[in-house]
C-alpha cells in the first residue's frame, strides 16, 4: 500500500513539474551592441520582470540596434525590443530610404524609456570643429541597421553631405573606440545615453569632445526630421567638453509584439513603471511612467494603453 502510495506521489509530483515548466512563458528581448545603453539596460528589465511576474523567463539578445530590432520582431525571433523613436516612425510609415518602402507594423509601444543624444565623437584636439569638416575622414557611422547609422546620413546631410563624402566605416560602440584609440578613425557617432561607456573608455586614455550644432542648425534639422530635439551637454561630461555643447537627441522606446497577451503587457508595464528603484542603471532616472507616453509615434499595446489610462496618462 505504501509503494502504491509513494508511486502515486511521484507521479503527481512529477506532473506537476511538467504543468509549471508548460506554463513557463520564453520571451526574448534584442537590445543593442554591449557597448551601448540598449543591452545593460535591456538586462535589468527582464530581470525585474522574472522578478515580479511568476513563470516568465526573458532573454536578453545583442543585435545591430533599432532597425534590427524591429525586423527580428518581425521575423518573430524576439518578443520585445528597445528601439529609437525616429527608427519606429520610419517603420510605421515605410520609409523608402531605410525600410525599402515596406511598411512594418507587427509590433507596438510599451512605453518611452529616455533620451538618446547623438554624439559625433573627436579627440579633442582634433581640427574638425564642424560636421562639414567630416569630409574626407575616416568615421564610423554607425553598425549596419542601427539607429546610428540613419542619425549619421541625415547630419551629414544637414551638413551638406553624403554617406560617399566620408571614409565610411560600419561599426559598432566597442569596434569603434577600439578602432578610435588605435588612431584608426577621426570619428565616431554614437546615439546614446549620456554618458555613454564606449565613449568614457576612450576618454580614459585620450581626451574627447563632441562636435555641436549651432541654433540655426539644429533648427534646420528639426525642419526636416521633426522627431528631433536639443540637448545641451555640460562641460565636463567629457574630459576633452570644456564648454556646453548642443546635440541633437532622439528617445529611446520599449516596444513589443502587437500580438502580445493585454494582460502579460499590462503587468509588464505596471511592473516596470512601479518598480525602477530596483534597477541600478543610471537611465533609471528617466524612466517615468508620466514620461513614458511621450515623443512615442505608435500605437501602445493595449496592455500598456491600459495601465497608463489607469494613472491617468492617456484619454
Amino acid at each position: 500500500m505504501k509503494r502504491t502510495l509513494s508511486l502515486l506521489l511521484a507521479v503527481l509530483l512529477l506532473a506537476g513539474s511538467a504543468a509549471a515548466l508548460a506554463e513557463t512563458k520564453m520571451w526574448g528581448i534584442t537590445t543593442g551592441g554591449t557597448g551601448g545603453t540598449y543591452y545593460p539596460l535591456g538586462g535589468e528589465i527582464a530581470a525585474l520582470w522574472m522578478k515580479h511576474i511568476p513563470n516568465l523567463d526573458v532573454s536578453v539578445q545583442t543585435s545591430g540596434g533599432s532597425k534590427d530590432n524591429i525586423l527580428k520582431m518581425n521575423n518573430s525571433e524576439a518578443e520585445f525590443g528597445t528601439v529609437q523613436n525616429d527608427v519606429m516612425y520610419y517603420a510605421y510609415n515605410g520609409d523608402q530610404d531605410f525600410f525599402g518602402g515596406e511598411v512594418i507594423d507587427s509590433f507596438v509601444a510599451i512605453g518611452a524609456l529616455y533620451p538618446e543624444l547623438v554624439q559625433v565623437v573627436v579627440a579633442a584636439d582634433s581640427d574638425i570643429k564642424t560636421i562639414a569638416d567630416l569630409k574626407g575622414k575616416n568615421v564610423s557611422v554607425g553598425a549596419v541597421g542601427s539607429g546610428v547609422y540613419f542619425n549619421a546620413v541625415q547630419l551629414l546631410g544637414e551638413a551638406g553631405l553624403k554617406l560617399e563624402d566620408v571614409k565610411a566605416q560600419h561599426l559598432s560602440f566597442d569596434e569603434s573606440a577600439t578602432s578610435f584609440q588605435n588612431r584608426q578613425l577621426d570619428a565616431f557617432f554614437v546615439t546614446a545615453g549620456l554618458p555613454n561607456p564606449a565613449i568614457m573608455d576612450v576618454d580614459s586614455k585620450r581626451d574627447v569632445r563632441l562636435i555641436g550644432l549651432t541654433d540655426e542648425q539644429m533648427t534646420a534639422l528639426q525642419a526636416k526630421y521633426s522627431f528631433y530635439v536639443p540637448v545641451v551637454v555640460p562641460a565636463g561630461a567629457y574630459k576633452g567638453i570644456l564648454e556646453d555643447v548642443t546635440v541633437p537627441a532622439v528617445g529611446a522606446v520599449l516596444i513589443c509584439n502587437k500580438d502580445l497577451p493585454e494582460d502579460l503587457v499590462y503587468e509588464m508595464t505596471k511592473v516596470l513603471f512601479e518598480n525602477t528603484d530596483e534597477l541600478t542603471h543610471a537611465k533609471k532616472e528617466f524612466i517615468k511612467a508620466e514620461s513614458a507616453v511621450k515623443g512615442v509615434p505608435v500605437p501602445f499595446h493595449p496592455g500598456a494603453a491600459k495601465y497608463f489610462k489607469e494613472k491617468g496618462l492617456l484619454p
